[in-house]
C-alpha cells in the first residue's frame, strides 16, 4: 500500500492512497469490483474512489482533497480492506464446499 500527498493541479494537497490486490483468477476480480462498487456511490464529495481491474488484479485508488481527511481516508481504506478481506474469505469457503459436494 503506498500512501503519498501530492500537489494537484490547482496546488492544493492531494492525499492518495493505492491499493494494489492480486486475486486468483480474473472472475474472482471481478466478483470483487462488482461487491464494492455500490459502496463507492456513497462517498462523500471531497473523496474520490475508483476501481479497476486488469486480469486478476485490482487496482483501487482513494484520493481525497483536504488533507484535514487523514483519518477519514485511513478509515475508508480499512473499510474496503475488511470488506475484500470478508468477500475473499466467504469465496474460498465457498469453493471448498463446492468442492467437497463432487
Amino acid at each position: 500500500m503506498q500512501k503519498s500527498t501530492r500537489k494537484s493541479a490547482d496546488n492544493k494537497q492531494l492525499i492518495r492512497v493505492e491499493l494494489l490486490i492480486e486475486t486468483s483468477s480474473p472472475q474472482e476480480a471481478q466478483a470483487l469490483l462488482s461487491a464494492i462498487r455500490p459502496d463507492d456511490e456513497t462517498a462523500p464529495s471531497w473523496l474520490t474512489i475508483r476501481e479497476e481491474q486488469d486480469g486478476q488484479y485490482i487496482r483501487i485508488v482513494v484520493e481525497a482533497k483536504d488533507t484535514r481527511r487523514l483519518g477519514s481516508v485511513r478509515n475508508t481504506v480499512d473499510e474496503i480492506l475488511e470488506f475484500l478481506y470478508s468477500l475473499l474469505k466467504s469465496i474460498e469457503e465457498t469453493a471448498k464446499t463446492l468442492k467437497q459436494a463432487d
